[in-house]
């Protein structure tokens, strides 16, 4: 799949409110239960439909998709010979049919592109406001976490903040085992466990070369919402028993989580907007040759009643026509079925988690 440019004059906007409540047996097994939705089933997805879903190279399942269009159309040719090619059978229907929906890809196509635009246009105003939104998040992540400059690729970004977050929980490994109530030893030792497994699979996955997508689908398994919610009700539950020190530190891993939130969001928003891009261009560059070819062979096929053709050349030119017929349409299930599944794990935003994914 080609490279293609990044677009950066866009920012995620994150509501900064979260619940709060009291902790017994019950909040322990629901928060457990809540991580096991929001977390472990991405996680736990089987190896193929994670390939299909999220992993796989778009291409190569509009290939696999194709193979099987054209595996069908040649054991049905093999199968009923000529008589399912004759004048009498819905031959002609379906080449019909595929042109017709390849023509309302355009329609898809055009409505792609100006979801796209609307994006990328605006006033001087507006653009503005964008661009000196994403400069202000860069400021306040530079500040909070004491750097000079942040990386500026998202890859490099989210490694970053991860590695504060490692920095944070090592630190809060050592707070637990000192804490003073052995309640609050546990709580801390749980959220410690969590930060350090969610922050070792985005390392695991990420690398300084990574593109926008790579960092979108690594932190696709991961939900900060618990976390965030854990913090809260430590707060509230244990703050008696919280000295500066461990106060402080939970205030900047709340910080840091957020902040890895707005960045996934931010960098969910332009993959999608370069992704929609390249599929309104794959769309034409793919539907307007499919729909010239299946138009002549609607020709072709018109044309064999007076003229004598041998079968294997009708099987050859119909077995194509199908195939390229379905192309676009292969396209578009491929893309889709990705931009929906990423659009599903990341419905929500933190401090706030939603329920199993279906």
């Amino acid at each position: 799949m080609s490279e293609r440019s990044e677009s950066e004059n866009s920012s995620a906007s994150l509501s900064e409110s979260g619940p709060n409540g009291e902790r017994g047996q019950s909040d322990e097994s629901a928060r457990s239960d809540e991580t096991d939705q929001n977390g472990d089933s991405g996680r736990n997805l089987g190896g193929a439909a994670n390939w299909l879903l999220v992993r796989g190279d778009r291409s190569v399942v509009v290939a696999g998709i194709l193979a099987g269009v054209l595996l069908a159309v040649v054991a049905i040719l093999w199968t009923m010979g000529y008589p399912a090619v004759r004048s009498a059978s819905p031959v002609y229907f379906l080449l019909s049919s595929l042109v017709t929906g390849d023509l309302t890809l355009v329609t898809v196509v055009l409505s792609i592109n100006q979801l796209v635009l609307s994006r990328e246009l605006g006033a001087p105003g507006t653009l503005s406001e964008r661009i000196q939104g994403a400069r202000e998040f860069r400021a306040e992540v530079e500040e909070s976490t004491e750097t000079s400059v942040a990386p500026k690729s998202p890859s490099q970004f989210l490694r970053f903040l991860h590695g504060k977050v490692e920095s944070e929980t090592q630190r809060l490994a050592d707070a637990a085992a000192d804490a003073p109530d052995e309640s609050l030893r546990e709580r801390l030792g749980d959220l410690e466990e969590s930060l350090s497994a969610d922050v070792a699979l985005v390392n695991r996955t990420l690398d300084s070369e990574n593109g926008i997508f790579d960092v979108v689908a690594a932190t696709i398994a991961t939900n900060h919402g618990s976390q965030l919610h854990e913090i809260t009700a430590i707060r509230t539950d244990c703050g008696d028993s919280l000295s500066e020190d461990l106060g402080d530190l939970l205030d900047d891993i709340e910080t840091r989580l957020l902040q890895i939130d707005v960045a996934r969001n931010y960098f969910e928003t332009v993959y999608v907007q370069k992704e929609l891009a390249y599929l309104s261009r794959l769309l034409l560059y793919v539907g307007l040759p499919a729909i010239v070819f299946d138009g002549l062979a609607l020709v072709f096929y018109n044309a064999l009643g007076p003229t004598p053709v041998p079968p294997p050349v009708v099987y050859a030119v119909l077995t194509v026509a199908f195939t390229v017929g379905f192309a676009p349409l292969a396209i578009l299930f491929a893309f889709v079925l990705r931009l929906a599944w990423v659009a599903q794990r990341t419905a929500t935003v933190a401090p706030f988690s939603s329920g199993q994914y279906r």
